[in-house]
């Protein structure tokens, strides 16, 4: 297998799951499918032997501790990182390598989130805009959106906590888009987590 491509390791309890990844990663070129199973076995197995540069953890079930995990001696320093997939909110704590992913997260979405870290690494920064840009004027209510999409919350629990229509949520969240010149949400992501590190390094 050639070691020039980014190699996944799928991990889900659902062949359903597994079957989607595996025609959207599959034919992409410059990515490879190292590895897939279920399991936390499976999961240290692959860990170990494989040393993948990202795995795929559906945790949607909540079976796994992803943040104690990349604490880990199986993950620390690994370099290997892990793309969480959930539903519902997640803990907005920004922990190296662990990157958080739902339903709203769109297959172009996942290649990308893949592709453009690795692409960054290698120019060694991430291709995000600064957090707190001046010209960028972000209103109150599209900030606590950013912080929530930032924690891993889906659009539906954005509209229920602000008591406002999904509608709405996705019409800000458009906004925010073109406000900050992001193009997916995953870089909506990376900007909500920076802006928290700004704010607490100013405290």
């Amino acid at each position: 297998m050639s070691r020039d491509k980014i190699r996944i390791a799928l991990i889900s309890d659902s062949e359903l799951i597994l079957n989607g990844l595996r025609k959207i990663l599959g034919y992409e070129q410059g990515i490879e499918i190292a590895a897939e199973g279920k399991g936390l076995r499976f999961l240290r197995e692959c860990a170990t032997m494989e040393k993948p540069d990202y795995i795929f953890l559906d945790n949607r079930a909540g079976n796994y501790n992803a943040e104690k995990l990349m604490r880990s001696r199986l993950l620390k320093g690994s370099g290997t990182k892990v793309i969480q997939f959930t539903e519902g909110e997640t803990s907005a704590e920004t922990i190296p390598n662990l990157i958080n992913v739902n339903q709203e997260t769109t297959s172009t979405e996942l290649v990308a989130i893949i592709k453009m870290i690795g692409s960054a690494e290698n120019r060694g920064r991430e291709t995000t805009p600064e957090a707190g840009t001046k010209s960028a004027k972000i209103t109150k209510t599209e900030t606590r959106i950013i912080k929530l999409i930032a924690a891993g919350v889906t659009n539906k629990e954005i509209a229920e906590k602000l008591s406002i229509s999904e509608k709405t949520v996705k019409a800000h969240i458009t906004n925010i888009f073109e406000k900050l010149h992001i193009q997916n949400r995953y870089q909506l992501m990376l900007y909500g987590k920076r802006m928290k590190k700004n704010a607490e390094m100013e405290i």
